[in-house]
């Protein structure tokens, strides 16, 4: 569940609370009881920065390590027969026919 923050237009007071989404939005100030409250938008404590954060700074030492040994291979050129033009040999080669 989120946290909320209100700010109340009578006593100038800031409150969070922990709400559903699908909560009433609060009237009323839990500091002064007045009905001129407001729901006000803040920054998050958490923040996301750089590029593969997930892999570089929380990956364990054995994932690292598997990650690391574990290189892609080159892939082989197919090996024509000799004696195809153009590399187009189906195996059959139409001089030969």
């Amino acid at each position: 569940m989120p946290n909320y923050e209100y700010e109340c237009g009578s006593c100038g007071g800031r409150f969070e609370v922990l709400q559903k989404f699908s909560d009433p939005v609060l009237t009323m100030c839990k500091i002064c009881n007045a009905k001129n409250l407001r729901k006000v938008l803040s920054p998050t404590s958490f923040v996301l920065k750089g590029n593969g954060w997930y892999a570089t700074d929380y990956a364990s030492q054995d994932r690292k390590s598997a990650d690391a040994g574990v290189a892609e291979k080159p892939k082989e050129e197919a090996k024509q027969p000799a004696g195809c033009p153009g590399g187009n040999c189906s195996g059959v080669c139409p001089s030969k026919g």
